[in-house]
């Protein structure tokens, strides 16, 4: 059945007569174009909507009653303390702001001021990461004369000459006529430029959570989703009021959803030891009969290639058919063959997850973590033989093996066309500082790996790790589409192939 579609059609005298309509003048009211244009804006305000956020768990300390995100303005703040009711105003700027931009936002909030009743704003406060150099003494100037009137404050002008000086840096911007109402009701927050970064905002959002005595007794993991939500909330509400009630609300509840645990799948596997791990096992598999603990004794190719990837690929296809959750749960003593194979298995593009205790980090390692920004990888490469059709790569995080790696390959007398030896900016134990570095590292492993491989048109490459296990599972999560990879396990005094992936 076709749809009907009813066309409007305004007339010429329509449309003058719209054209008519009486301008709003006044920036008090909440119908001006200066109050409006947040809400009309709608995105690319994340910044204020991050500042809001972080700024929660001080506000509800302070006594906060009601949020009105883009009321006014930015944000408008009601604090409700001992039957008082007071309000502030922010106007919150992501950038270095100029002299034109701070006298525009001054002048707004004397006008703002003046055309509300008496006393309905206590404070207006600018907040930005930064001033240009011209009026910084203005900020610092304020903020003395403002952190030394309560020390002062029963002697009657004492501060007069700190404040006479203020005046004159006022006077040198075209601001002086307005001393008054800057050094009464007006505030300058500055150093918010991390506040730009996701990242960073969420830390400090859970470090002032963790201060605020519901719940400071939280872990970080439980008080981290509520900043998500806060957010959305906030967003969400553009030009309403959001009542403290609510805001309680959802922090309760995303504090409180993080209790649930999160269904997934519990896998065991046995290299050198068979023991009993925390949480049981939803499947396991028992591969201790091919390894030796006292020899470091690993099983040949074969066993690798036959026997033991095959049981992964076939779990993988037990998991899919029984259960539909993608998180895995990994526990066991295994080798980092072991665990780039299972990586491999179940691999990154198939929504797969995995959740593995990486000592002596308290919290387990999960590779949905988000990945350390601007992440920089070492790289170097060796010239091999312009005849060699593989190309060694070898991962160096705990140290560097490449003087064991190098005389490996020698010793087999079979040259690579070219080496690549890649590594965190720093070695040693603690160069992979959780999760995060740990998929920064795996993604930019895979990606130089696979422009190595196309420049050099390689299809097959030897693979030598030398770093934590949970790492070596992230790092086979990303190993798609790379060609053939040969494994290989250190053996002292030298290297035994493992198993062979082809991706």
């Amino acid at each position: 059945m076709a749809t009907a579609v009813r066309v409007a059609v305004r007339s010429v005298k329509d449309n003058m007569a719209a054209s008519k309509k009486p301008k709003i003048e006044n920036p008090a009211s909440l119908l001006s174009p200066q109050a409006m244009g947040g809400i009309v804006a709608g995105e690319g305000f994340d910044f204020q909507t991050r500042y809001a956020a972080c700024h929660l768990p001080i506000w509800l300390l302070d006594g906060l009653h009601q949020l009105f995100f883009e009321g006014t303005g930015d944000i408008d703040v009601r604090f409700l303390k001992d039957g008082l009711s007071t309000r502030v105003h922010i106007q919150v700027k992501d950038n270095e702001v100029t002299l034109g931009e701070f006298k525009k936002v001054i002048k707004h909030f004397q006008v703002l001021d003046s055309g509300l009743p008496a006393g309905t704003y206590k404070r207006f406060t600018l907040a930005c990461p930064s001033l240009v150099a011209k009026i910084r003494s203005i900020e610092t100037g304020l903020a003395r004369l403002k952190g030394a009137s309560p020390f002062y404050d029963d002697i009657p002008g004492a501060l007069s000459p700190t404040k006479d000086d203020f005046i004159a840096r006022l006077n040198s911007i075209g601001l002086g006529d307005l001393a008054d109402f800057i050094c009464d009701k007006v505030s300058i927050e500055i150093g918010y430029g991390d506040l730009c970064h996701e990242d960073r905002a969420i830390e400090l959002f859970v470090a002032r959570l963790q201060n605020h005595p519901e719940y400071a007794g939280k872990l970080r993991a439980m008080v981290q989703p509520a900043f998500a939500e806060i957010t959305r909330a906030i967003a969400s509400n553009r030009g309403k009021t959001l009542e403290r009630t609510v805001i309680d609300g959802i922090l309760r509840a995303a504090v409180l959803k993080s209790l649930v645990p999160e269904h997934g799948v519990t896998l065991w596997i046995h290299n050198w030891t068979q023991e009993s791990f925390d949480p049981p096992a939803d499947y396991i598999l028992d591969w201790s009969s091919h390894f030796e603990r006292a020899t470091r004794k690993v099983p040949p190719e074969k066993i690798w290639n036959e026997e033991l990837l095959p049981q992964l690929a076939a779990l993988k296809k037990t998991i899919l058919a029984h259960k539909k959750e993608r998180l895995i749960r990994f526990r066991g003593k295994s080798t980092l063959s072991t665990g780039v194979a299972l990586g491999a298995a179940f691999p990154t593009v198939g929504g797969w997850i995995f959740e593995i205790p990486q000592p002596p980090m308290i919290d387990p390692w999960r590779s949905d973590a988000t990945a350390t920004e601007a992440y920089e990888l070492a790289v170097e490469t060796i010239d091999g033989d312009l005849e060699g059709q593989e190309l060694v790569l070898g991962l160096n995080i705990k140290g560097d093996g490449r003087g064991d790696v190098m005389r490996f390959i020698e010793s087999t007398g079979k040259r690579p066309r070219i080496f690549a030896f890649m590594s965190p900016p720093s070695q040693g134990a603690q160069s992979i500082a959780g999760a995060g570095d740990a998929m920064a590292f795996s993604i930019a492993v895979r990606d130089r790996l696979g422009k190595l491989l196309k420049i050099h048109q390689i299809r097959k490459t030897r693979l030598f790790f030398y770093g934590p296990f949970a790492l070596a599972t992230f790092l086979g999560q990303q190993l798609t589409s790379v060609g053939e990879v040969q494994l290989f396990e250190y053996q002292d005094p030298g290297y035994v192939p493992s198993c062979t992936l082809r991706t």
